[in-house]
């Protein structure tokens, strides 16, 4: 079984440590202007997949899985955001596994290669064994397998120079979220907790640098993603991912903004109702749990870390999504219930539906 990919220091150790010689290389088109595609070209009999959209298809990964095949292809390589590695870990399998069953019953590991190249720091998803990805447009699955994990993987902050600022504040709130969610989660133990402690720190750290494109800065932010990823891979996530979805579908925002205003309504409302716990730890374990996590995001207590993180979606000036009282009442029904019960406090659909009334200032 996969555990830990290899951290590479540089592209070209991939020709060393790899016995691939065509490898598929499925990316976002702006990694096809970087020095590191052009090596690859050159260096490797190289198939390239670049029809990758924001939220990812499964329609599209079949399509790119019999490429694959009718290349001969021999290793997986992915690079870019969330959406072409997690388009990656999917074609990987769909290459020897029945499309008919992907879906509902879990996949094969084959001896295909996978080499993780994250070029932003949010999803993490270089360091997990779960694929996020929309069938018919908006369906969405979240599927696990500890195949998905990769081989190799290289963490470069030169990728992170290029990002957009609209993409550059959603995918590091997208990365505290999942060191956040990780931590609280009714899952959570010493290691994914220590990974996630650590990542919540880099952010703290770097924040600032990062914003304004700072290298070193830039280093530190793609860690913390990285190790934020690890915590989300043992604990998976919790409410803040289980309502954004619906937000990233329906609302035109970006998968970290949409988590980001979920997370600040979610911790407000767990600060003003936690008589009902969902962690087997009991009450006071909940509350110290949410008062550690706003001592590591610099504050005192609980609610001075959720008025920091809502902060946060203030300083990096993402606007509050909109929708109507009618979409919302179709967003709770389409929630994600799995994930609302690894939440440290009890949510049921009124919750839902009131934090998600907050989210759109609706009834203010």
């Amino acid at each position: 079984m996969r555990t830990d990919g290899i951290i590479l220091k540089d592209i070209y150790e991939f020709e060393k440590v790899s016995s691939c010689k065509k490898p598929f290389l499925c990316c976002g088109k702006s990694f096809e202007s970087t020095q590191e595609f052009e090596y690859l070209k050159s260096a490797f009999d190289l198939t390239v997949w670049d029809k990758i959209r924001p939220n990812p298809r499964f329609e599209d990964m079949l399509e790119a899985a019999e490429l694959f095949k009718k290349e001969n292809c021999d290793y997986m390589i992915g690079a870019g955001g969330g959406s072409p590695l997690d388009s990656a870990k999917m074609i990987k399998l769909l290459v020897t596994n029945d499309p008919k069953t992907a879906l509902s019953e879990p996949m094969q590991d084959n001896d295909i290669g996978f080499f993780a190249i994250p070029t932003t720091s949010g999803t993490g998803s270089e360091a997990t064994k779960y694929s996020v990805f929309y069938v018919n447009e908006n369906v969405k699955y979240s599927v696990s397998n500890n195949a998905f994990l990769p081989d190799y993987v290289l963490l470069d902050e030169k990728f992170i120079k290029t990002v957009p600022p609209y993409q550059r504040r959603a995918t590091c709130l997208d990365a505290l979220s999942h060191a956040i969610e990780s931590y609280w989660s009714v899952k959570s133990n010493y290691e994914s907790r220590e990974y996630a402690e650590k990542a919540i720190r880099l952010f703290v750290e770097n924040k600032d640098g990062y914003i304004s494109n700072e290298q070193q800065a830039n280093r530190g932010m793609l860690l913390a993603s990285y190790y934020a990823g690890k915590a989300i891979n043992l604990t998976s996530t919790t409410s803040a991912h289980a309502m954004c979805y619906n937000i990233t579908m329906n609302c035109s925002t970006a998968h970290g903004h949409s988590v980001a205003v979920c997370l600040a309504q979610i911790w407000k409302y767990m600060n003003e109702h936690n008589e009902r716990v969902n962690d087997v730890l009991g009450r006071e374990f909940v509350l110290k749990t949410l008062d550690e996590l706003g001592v590591l995001l610099g504050g005192r207590n609980s609610a001075d870390g959720a008025e920091v993180f809502s902060q946060l979606i203030t300083e990096f000036e993402l606007e509050q999504p909109k929708a109507t009282p009618s979409q919302v009442k179709e967003f709770v029904k389409n929630v994600n219930t799995a994930k609302l019960l690894t939440n440290p406090t009890v949510l049921e659909e009124r919750d839902v539906e009131e934090i998600y009334n907050r989210v759109f200032m609706i009834n203010e």
